[in-house]
């Protein structure tokens, strides 16, 4: 019998295509926006925690004055200077929860070699800034606080040389000679920071050498455990607030400071509920609008049924089915079409491959629940006729 109520659903569809097109249409952008937006949201997640490296959820970051964080970017409002390496010596031997500690200085200077000449980017770090960032090497390593040398990033190492490991080869900064030690694998960006084309250099160097000052732009504290990430804020805003007599400082998570994924996720979530919810709500008064035209279209076919011994529960199961299978059309093209821009996405955003198999089940459901919803008022039109007054009124006619 549910064969028969399929190949008559089929039947019935095939000669109102515009309307079966708007009905399973609806239903297809509320699956495609949901799965489409979680899975984007979900692979954004996996690329920023690759970014962020193996303590990326343990670490904390200091920066002088506010740290404002917009868009995917994070940035101190002015030239604020109020960070020094005594600071960083406090933190590490006053507060036991702290595993390790780096420094960081910036600044944009000249850089030159045989093959080139322009401004890039020189950082400052000591040695533990490799480590506590999840850094590795293609080739060399990293050095001492004194040493005049340079760790390049793999995209450098391509502007500047004709070598992918240049290794003891010299480059100039502010025309001041450094030797190549180490250079980084490709890391990416990391919020405003693009790695892969920066220079690192011993910060004691840079600050003697270059840029003749003593303040630091950032200290990077990782915590024992991501756990005490909250009390450990705490604790490094008491100690830096009763040094400096004042708060002219920013103390946050490294994820917050160096990424905006969780604002993101949640914009994406909000649009997507947003766009599938306005789609859903077309997609059933579509399913609605189609059931109950071929209510009265089929009104002498649901008499005779009646007539020859169909039950009511009969009639409404049908209604149902024919709903749910409408309904169902809708939520597997909505997932095909979903998964096949997800995957072109992530290939050219070269993000991790992800599937949201949580939300695929929730959009499925969510699709037979409205296909069962939108059969309702129809289903309930069908079984409220009275077979044998519309028989008569027919023969009449």
């Amino acid at each position: 019998m549910k064969w028969l109520y399929i190949e008559e659903l089929y039947a019935y569809l095939a000669r109102n295509k515009k309307r079966t097109a708007i009905a399973i249409a609806g239903i297809a952008l509320g699956v495609l926006t949901l799965v489409l937006m979680s899975g984007i949201s979900g692979a954004m997640r996996q690329k920023t925690l690759q970014e962020l490296g193996t303590f990326g959820s343990r670490l904390i970051v200091i920066a002088p004055g506010d740290l404002i964080v917009f868009g995917h970017k994070s940035a101190t409002l002015g030239n604020v200077q109020t960070l020094t390496i005594s600071d960083a010596v406090a933190i590490r031997d006053k507060i036991e929860s702290v595993e390790g500690i780096a420094l960081m200085k910036n600044a944009m200077l000249p850089v030159s070699t045989k093959k080139r000449l322009e401004p890039r980017e020189i950082i400052g770090v000591d040695s533990a800034f490799f480590s506590l960032l999840d850094f590795t090497f293609l080739c060399g390593g990293t050095f001492t606080d004194f040493q005049k040398v340079a760790v390049i990033g793999s995209q450098t190492t391509k502007d500047f040389f004709d070598t992918s490991c240049p290794l003891g080869q010299h480059i100039c900064i502010a025309k001041i000679p450094f030797a190549i030690r180490g250079v980084l694998a490709p890391r990416g960006n990391i919020g405003m920071e693009d790695y892969d084309s920066t220079l690192f250099i011993p910060i004691r160097v840079m600050q003697r050498l270059l840029t003749k000052s003593n303040w630091l732009d950032g200290i990077f504290v990782l915590s024992k455990s991501s756990d005490q990430n909250r009390f450990l804020i705490k604790q490094i805003s008491d100690l830096l607030q009763k040094r400096h007599g004042k708060k002219d400082f920013s103390v946050m998570e490294y994820e917050v400071a160096s990424t905006t994924s969780t604002k993101m996720e949640q914009l994406f979530s909000i649009l997507s509920i947003i766009v599938a919810t306005i789609a859903y709500s077309v997609g059933i008064l579509g399913i609605i609008a189609i059931m109950a035209l071929s209510v009265y279209e089929r009104v002498i076919e649901i008499a005779i049924k009646r007539v020859v011994g169909a039950r009511k529960t009969d009639i409404f199961g049908q209604f149902l089915l024919e709903s749910t299978i409408l309904s169902m059309a809708g939520a597997v093209l909505g997932t095909g079409v979903a998964l096949i821009l997800l995957f072109l996405i992530e290939y050219i955003a070269h993000w991790p491959w992800f599937i949201p198999i949580q939300t695929l089940i929730i959009a499925t459901m969510l699709s037979i629940i409205i296909g069962i919803i939108a059969s309702l008022y129809p289903a309930f039109k069908a079984i409220s006729l009275e077979p044998l007054k519309i028989l008569k009124l027919y023969e009449e006619g």
